[in-house]
């Protein structure tokens, strides 16, 4: 099955009959936007620290944290193909990057599972300066398994909105970042808008929401 790593993922398919989102599933399939789309500025002080004090980049240290997240939460690990609905055992974190000298970004993934952030953050930029176009199609076009991670660190924005490949039927995650900033009621607080881009039919604002509150608990643990 090529929409997604058999080598290293597993699927379970999901009884739609029994599904207890069965209705809310169908009903979005057929709007024509069924995406939840949400920025909210997170705390994420001690995640830059951390990416300082351990010299790696401050964008995969959020790359782990939310993967570490989003997999921690059922909804997330929802997807479809051909109007059927499947669970992933995980999901695979890939990463939007412009490597030096270009401003034509390339996609790169690191190790996943993983329970190291340090050498997850190490192992995925080295896979990131290195990775061809080539490479992208072999291992991310088409697959369902990934969230897809994008930063847009130029500009400190509340609202964004990702490319839609086919309305309806693109339904992997994407979790987007923007401009850190210092908190306007606290010099010693840095603010980041985090975007969530999901699909309707498989899950509501409620999962959307602990997404944020779980994802803002692991930055604070760091």
């Amino acid at each position: 099955m090529d929409f997604y790593d058999e080598t290293t993922n597993a699927i379970e398919w999901i009884d739609l009959e029994t599904w207890e989102r069965k209705q809310l599933f169908q009903n979005y399939l057929g709007t024509d936007l069924p995406y939840i789309i949400i920025t909210a500025n997170v705390d994420v002080t001690r995640p830059l620290a951390f990416a300082h004090e351990n010299g790696i980049s401050f964008n995969l240290v959020m790359v782990y944290l939310c993967n570490k997240t989003a997999d921690s939460i059922l909804n997330y690990r929802y997807r479809f193909i051909d109007g059927k609905p499947f669970v992933i055992n995980h999901t695979r974190p890939t990463v939007n990057h412009l490597q030096k000298g270009s401003d034509i970004f390339v996609i790169g993934e690191g190790p996943w599972p993983c329970d190291d952030i340090v050498s997850f953050c190490k192992a995925c930029h080295e896979n990131m300066e290195q990775v061809t176009q080539e490479y992208r199609k072999e291992r991310i076009d088409h697959k369902l398994d990934i969230i897809n991670y994008t930063s847009v660190p130029w500009i400190q924005y509340t609202g964004f909105v990702r490319t839609i490949a086919h309305d309806g039927v693109d339904n992997a995650p994407k979790i987007s970042f923007g401009k850190y900033f210092v908190a306007p009621d606290d010099p010693n607080k840095i603010l980041m808008p985090v975007s969530s881009q999901t699909h309707h039919g498989l899950m509501d604002g409620v999962h959307v929401g602990k997404f944020y509150t779980q994802l803002q608990e692991a930055c604070d643990r760091l």
